[in-house]
């Protein structure tokens, strides 16, 4: 039996307690938790620093961070041919980047177009997914491979070379289709447990994403716990490829609405910058329900997509008339705009409702899009917690930064954007039980046992040399991973 003793300034629970300034890890296994005091025979470490829970990022895309993290960032884009040009650089076959947003254009404040892609990139396809996730712009290589609009005529503008919403996922993994996606997918899980991530649930999760996780799991390269969720069409698919130890389908993802960036989130009331248009509504509450009713006879949970008040009535909806017990079956993805109205029908269905801090920051134009009057119901996380809504943290990377102290600043408040109401703000212990147990119980499946330091649990520890009780906490944070 191998046994190790760390000695720290404090090991902190899940609920932000300190609880200990030694924890001892046997076997893979938490052991014990003291103060001073460890096993004889046990290796001893000193850090000058505190432990907690392996946290758990509860909605991320892992192929799509991969993709991020090896292709072009395009944040830093000021044109629409700033975008086209960066995309020239990348290598491999597809010339990928992500995180263009034209709102931060500094003239013409309109998407880019296949033209300039195609000026840039000819010769192999070429994608450029905005900050979002729910708008892209493909050359003309791309949309001849894919042909999106076959199956997404509404959501295609060919000319432009333009995708919405489900065109934008469906072109991609057209792309990749013949890719092999174990590096990507490695690439990406490294950068997870180097910033002190155990374990994710992996939104949208597609079968060249499942077979990388597989045939990591089989080379022994696993560490991080990952909960799948596909979507319905890719399902059966997901499921025949079989599933580990460390990772297998728990539930699926879909979408009621799209984003206030990209002015497709569902909202009762029309864009502040744009009257006549509420957005989309993907799904209706009858379709909810019945995917949800369906994933729930094949023992999943469901995680519906909502950002717009509009979209998590139907989502409420829903989940009302399907009767289920939603602490088990039922998830709300985003809940950007939210009433108290909607909060407290959210608290009283026990539904998990996972957040994205970061979008606080990233929508800095929220006031505009919005309009001042519907600030109070924009990332209402304090009314939420306040309400016994069961609420996890999570960051939608590579939409945002992976890194949990990111996240943490933005929870907490620490920025200038108007989303960042401090009265709707996160204290550190908040922050922290929502990125560690309530974001393994919103997952479920591999990674429902982490975010715990309770004896028995597996030994994914996070280790940072600050004081996350803090609210200038700054991280790093970096995972101590000794789990069989």
């Amino acid at each position: 039996m191998v046994t190790v003793s760390y000695s720290v300034k404090a090991v902190i629970n899940e609920y932000g307690e300190i609880v200990g300034d030694t924890i001892t890890v046997s076997d893979g296994r938490v052991s014990a938790i003291t103060f001073g005091a460890y096993p004889s025979y046990a290796t001893r470490r000193v850090m000058d620093g505190y432990i907690l829970p392996g946290f758990v990022d509860a909605h991320l895309h892992i192929a799509g961070l991969g993709l991020a993290l090896t292709g072009v960032d395009l944040r830093g884009a000021r044109d629409p041919w700033e975008v086209a040009e960066a995309l020239s650089g990348a290598s491999g076959p597809i010339a990928y980047g992500r995180g263009w947003d034209q709102e931060s254009f500094r003239t013409e404040k309109r998407y880019p177009t296949r033209k300039e892609l195609d000026s840039a990139v000819p010769d192999r396809p070429a994608l450029a997914v905005r900050v979002c996730g729910h708008v892209a712009v493909a050359n003309s290589v791309a949309l001849a491979t894919a042909r999106p609009w076959e199956v997404y005529p509404d959501l295609v503008d060919k000319d432009k070379g333009i995708l919405l919403e489900d065109a934008v996922g469906y072109t991609l993994e057209k792309l990749l289709e013949n890719t092999d996606l174990t590096g990507i997918v490695g690439v990406a899980l490294e950068a997870l447990a180097r910033a002190g991530i155990a374990g994710v649930a992996s939104l949208s999760c597609t079968p060249a994403e499942a077979r990388a996780l597989r045939d990591l799991e089989s080379q022994g390269h696993l560490k991080l716990r990952v909960s799948c969720y596909p979507e319905p069409p890719k399902l059966s698919q997901v499921l025949e490829i079989g599933s580990g130890r460390r990772w297998r389908v728990t539930g699926v993802k879909i979408f009621a609405d799209g984003s206030l960036g990209a002015r497709t989130a569902y909202l009762r009331e029309p864009y502040s910058d744009d009257p006549g248009n509420r957005g989309l509504r993907l799904l209706d509450a009858g379709r909810i329900r019945d995917a949800v009713e369906y994933a729930a006879s094949r023992r999943l949970r469901t995680a519906v997509h909502a950002i717009g008040d509009a979209a998590l009535d139907e989502v409420i909806e829903a989940f009302e008339s399907s009767g289920l017990p939603c602490d088990t079956y039922c998830r709300v993805e985003h809940a950007s705009v939210a009433w108290p109205g909607q909060v407290k029908r959210l608290a009283e269905l026990r539904a998990y409702v996972v957040v994205q801090p970061h979008f606080r920051v990233s929508d800095w134009w929220i006031d505009k899009r919005l309009g001042p009057h519907r600030l109070a119901a924009v990332y209402p996380f304090a009314t939420m917690l306040r309400s016994g809504v069961k609420l996890a943290v999570s960051t939608d990377a590579p939409v945002e930064p992976y890194q949990p102290w990111e996240t943490f600043k933005a929870a907490v408040g620490r920025c200038g954007q108007p989303a960042c109401r401090s009265e709707e703000s996160l204290k550190p212990h908040e922050v922290i039980e929502a990125y560690t147990i309530r974001a393994a119980e919103a997952s479920g499946g591999p990674a429902a046992a982490l975010g715990t330091l309770r004896r028995g649990a597996p030994a994914a520890l996070s280790y940072t040399p600050t004081n996350p009780l803090k609210e200038d906490w700054e991280g790093p944070l970096r995972l101590i991973y000794h789990e069989i």
